[in-house]
C-alpha cells in the first residue's frame, strides 16, 4: 500500500490519522475499528481501504507520524553549536516531551515495536517503520561517534556500541514504568529527577571530557521544550513523513560499521 504522493490525497489521509488518533486516546487501541473511523472521518470504509489495507497500517502511520525523529533535523538546524553530548541526549529529551503533548503516543510507541502489529501491517509500511527505528539508534549511533571524534568522549567501538544499548534500554525501561500508572508511589520517586540520576549514572560510566550535570541536562530540556511548544505539530503531517522517509537515514552511513562490531 503506497503512501500518497499528491496534495488532496495527503490532505485526506492527514484527516483520517487525526480521527484515529482521537478514537485511540477516547477509546484505546484494541477498541477502536475501521468502521468507527470511516464514520468519523466521513466516508466508507472502500476510501480507508485505499490508504491502509488493514488497522496495523494505521497504527504504524499514526507511529511514524509521530515520531521523535521527524524533529531532530530541524533542531539541529536551528542549533548548529550542540555538543555531540546533547545530540545523544536529544533523542530522550524529545520522546519525553512527545509524550507531554500527546496521549496517544506512548501507547502506540509501545504498541508498535510488538512483532504482532508491525509485522502485519503491509510491506511498504513495515519497511518505513523498520528504517525509521534503526534511525532512531543510528542517531545515537552516530552523535556518539562524533563525541569520540571530536575528543568529548574517550570509548572505544564496543564501548559505544553499549552505550547505544544502555540509552535506549534506559529510555524504554524508563518510559514503561511511568505512563504505565501501575507502579505504587513508594516505589518512585519524583519522575523528572529520578530520570536525570539514572542518565547521569549510564553516561557517567563512560569518560567524557564535559559530564552530564543537572545544569546541561536543564538547559536542553528548556530548549527542546520551547522548541516543541512552537513547532510540535509542525512536522507531524504524511508529507513531513515522507520526506523523512525518502531521504538517507542517519543510520545508513553507521550501518557497516555497526555490522562489523556485532561480528
Amino acid at each position: 500500500m503506497k503512501c500518497p504522493t499528491e496534495a488532496l490525497p495527503m490532505i485526506r489521509c492527514n484527516q483520517i490519522l487525526d480521527a484515529a488518533e482521537l478514537l485511540i486516546e477516547t477509546q484505546g487501541i484494541v477498541s477502536f475499528k475501521f468502521s468507527q473511523l470511516a464514520k468519523e472521518v466521513g466516508c466508507s470504509t472502500g476510501t480507508l481501504y485505499k490508504f491502509f489495507e488493514r488497522k496495523e497500517d494505521v497504527l504504524v502511520c499514526l507511529f511514524l507520524r509521530s515520531a521523535t525523529s521527524n524533529h531532530l533535523p530541524i533542531f539541529i538546524k536551528k542549533n548548529p553549536e550542540l555538543m555531540a553530548l546533547e545530540k545523544v541526549l536529544l533523542p530522550i529529551m524529545f520522546t519525553f516531551e512527545t509524550i507531554k503533548r500527546s496521549k496517544s503516543f506512548f501507547t502506540l510507541r509501545s504498541v508498535s515495536v510488538n512483532t504482532m502489529v508491525w509485522q502485519l501491517a503491509s510491506d511498504e509500511k513495515i519497511a518505513k517503520f523498520k528504517k525509521r527505528v534503526n534511525g532512531f539508534w543510528g542517531w545515537i549511533f552516530q552523535s556518539l561517534n562524533e563525541a569520540v571524534d571530536r575528543g568529548e568522549l574517550e570509548a572505544t567501538p564496543l564501548q559505544v556500541k553499549e552505550l547505544v544499548q544502555g540509552i535506549t534500554f534506559y529510555l524504554t525501561g524508563s518510559l514503561t514504568q511511568f505512563e504505565s500508572q501501575l507502579i505504587a508511589p513508594e516505589y518512585l520517586s519524583n519522575r523528572r529527577e529520578t530520570c536525570y540520576r539514572h542518565l547521569a549514572r549510564l553516561m557517567g560510566q563512560y569518560k567524557w571530557v564535559k559530564p552530564l550535570t543537572p545544569e546541561l541536562f536543564e538547559s536542553l530540556e528548556l530548549r527542546s521544550s520551547n522548541f516543541f511548544d512552537k513547532h510540535y505539530r509542525d512536522h507531524m503531517s504524511c508529507s513531513a513523513c515522507s520526506a523523512l522517509s525518502c531521504a538517507p537515514s542517519a543510520s545508513e552511513s553507521s550501518c557497516i560499521s555497526l555490522e562489523a562490531i556485532a561480528r
